[in-house]
């Protein structure tokens, strides 16, 4: 019998988009993100400008809007944001750090 974290995170969730091809180059060193990610449980995601969710390439893939934000003590911002998001019209919610940053978020139980 599954418990309820197993029923709700299963261990792989299926793919409907991953990106490859996420290696940059500067100055002479290479550097490699693992790219935007979108399953039926989570997404991986870049905020963009005006609201646009974007890929690492910056292909727009959803929107988002941020519910709240608060301030943190960090080397990576100074605010920590609530954020909305929607990709195929499925309705996600995480946290992030503001534009240009990642975004981790679940599926939200409230469509």
């Amino acid at each position: 019998m599954l418990n309820r974290a197993e029923q709700e995170w299963p261990e792989q969730a299926e793919a409907s988009y991953i990106e490859s091809d996420c290696t940059i180059e500067h100055e002479g060193r290479k550097f490699t993100s693992g790219g935007a990610v979108v399953t039926d449980k989570f997404i991986t995601a870049y905020l963009g400008k005006d609201g646009i969710l974007t890929d690492w390439h910056g292909k727009e893939i959803g929107v988002y809007r941020i519910l709240s934000s608060w301030p943190i003590r960090s080397y990576i911002s100074n605010r920590m944001y609530s954020v909305e998001c929607f990709v195929y019209g499925v309705r996600y919610v995480g946290r992030g750090c503001g534009v240009g940053m990642s975004i981790n978020a679940k599926r939200s139980p409230r469509q």
